[in-house]
């Protein structure tokens, strides 16, 4: 009779598992597809298409996310997209038995790639990103505007995501050979039609109260600047901005920037200058009269300070 019994028992055992191995990529597919709609639901803007599953596998042909862009007016702001391509995803067998899903990811992008890891813990979801060659220039809206080229690599490691954005994590940028759009009023202040191609890098700390870019670097025909930029409490709705930048012209900077550096404010530059220090500082609107020069942003005043090298 016991020998029966645990004969019946096998069985059962082996009938239960069989079940969820068959029914597996079912219930994941199911997951991943609940996950979505979670996410849309919560107010993000999203689409997807041709979603496959295995026994530790998934696949997406495309993924659409559209996120807010600059501001035009008021509260309106533009929606950029995201477009990915041929998603693929290998989950980690255990991760998943823990409740704690932690997923390798590869995607197309533009021309070039993305591939990392994601995780979901109890801090929330987080993850690392390694992108190789992703074109600007072929982002439809950026193409539309004007923008041509682009060349982007850039690393992302341990970036944690909570409900208030983005809280903890390092980035490297850099962008190659960006040609901005040759605008018509460009053009009629500049008085040139060249205005050539951008080269930028940027590195950086996030952490739940600060945005730190320890090292920026912008270059093109016009020359370079060099700085850094703080954002502290980013994730409220008025983050402190401040930053330093030194500003080197070259010969067609000069030719070119150089008659409008007097029309800055108290800026105690002209034509003549080569080189200059910009200092921004977050100041309350109401206490930014006095200043030379201040830019009025969505979330207060910003006021820029200049030093002649």
């Amino acid at each position: 009779m016991k020998r029966r019994t645990r004969q019946l028992l096998t069985l059962g055992l082996l009938a239960t598992v069989a079940t969820v191995l068959v029914s597996w990529p079912a219930v994941l597919k199911f997951t991943i597809q609940e996950g979505l709609h979670l996410a849309r639901g919560q107010g993000t803007n999203l689409s997807w298409n041709g979603l496959t599953t295995g026994m530790s596998t998934a696949r997406l042909e495309t993924l659409t996310i559209w996120i807010p862009g600059p501001r035009v007016k008021g509260t309106f702001a533009i929606p950029i997209s995201i477009e990915l391509q041929q998603i693929s995803l290998a989950f980690k067998l255990a991760s998943i038995l823990t409740l704690s899903p932690t997923a390798t990811y590869s995607t197309q992008l533009y021309g070039g790639s993305i591939s990392g890891e994601a995780k979901s813990g109890r801090g929330g979801p987080s993850f690392s990103a390694e992108a190789r060659g992703l074109e600007l220039g072929k982002h439809p809206q950026l193409a539309s505007l004007g923008v041509k080229g682009g060349s982007t690599t850039g690393i992302f490691q341990d970036i944690r995501i909570t409900q208030q954005g983005i809280e903890g994590g390092n980035f490297s940028l850099r962008i190659r050979e960006l040609a901005p759009p040759t605008l018509e009023a460009v053009r009629t202040l500049l008085r040139t039609n060249n205005l050539g191609t951008v080269d930028f890098d940027a590195d950086g700390t996030i952490s739940d109260s600060k945005v730190d870019v320890t090292s920026i670097r912008l270059s093109s025909i016009f020359g370079s600047v060099e700085g850094n930029l703080s954002a502290s409490d980013h994730l409220s709705p008025a983050p402190k901005l401040k930053g330093a930048f030194d500003v080197s012209l070259s010969e067609n900077g000069m030719a070119t920037l150089g008659p409008w550096l007097q029309l800055i404010p108290n800026g105690g530059l002209d034509a003549t200058t080569t080189a200059f220090t910009v200092t921004a500082t977050s100041v309350p609107c109401s206490l930014s009269r006095s200043s030379g020069t201040v830019i009025r942003l969505s979330s207060g005043c910003l006021t820029l300070a200049f030093v002649r090298r």
